[in-house]
C-alpha cells in the first residue's frame, strides 16, 4: 500500500515537472514573439516619425511654390489690367 502511495506521488511529480518544462518552454517562445513585436512597433514607430517628418517637408515645399505662383498670378493680373 505504501509503494502504491510512493509510485503515485512520484507520477505526480513526474507530471509537474514535465508541466513546469512546458511552462518554461513556452515563457520562453512567448518572450521571444514579445521582442519580435516590440521590435515591429520600434520600427513602424520610426517610419511614422520619419514619415511625418516629410509630410512637413513637403507641405512647406507646396505653401512655398503656392505662395510664388499666387504672386505670379497676381503680376500677370496687373500686367493684364495695363492692357
Amino acid at each position: 500500500m505504501a509503494t502504491d502511495k510512493i509510485t503515485a506521488l512520484e507520477a505526480k511529480v513526474k507530471e509537474l515537472i514535465k508541466h513546469s518544462a512546458d511552462l518554461k518552454r513556452r515563457a520562453a517562445l512567448l518572450e521571444g514573439r514579445l521582442r519580435e513585436a516590440d521590435a515591429k512597433l520600434a520600427r513602424q514607430t520610426s517610419d511614422t516619425r520619419r514619415w511625418e517628418k516629410e509630410r512637413e517637408w513637403l507641405r512647406g515645399r507646396l505653401k512655398k511654390i503656392l505662395g510664388e505662383l499666387n504672386l505670379l498670378e497676381s503680376d500677370g493680373d496687373r500686367d493684364a489690367g495695363k492692357s
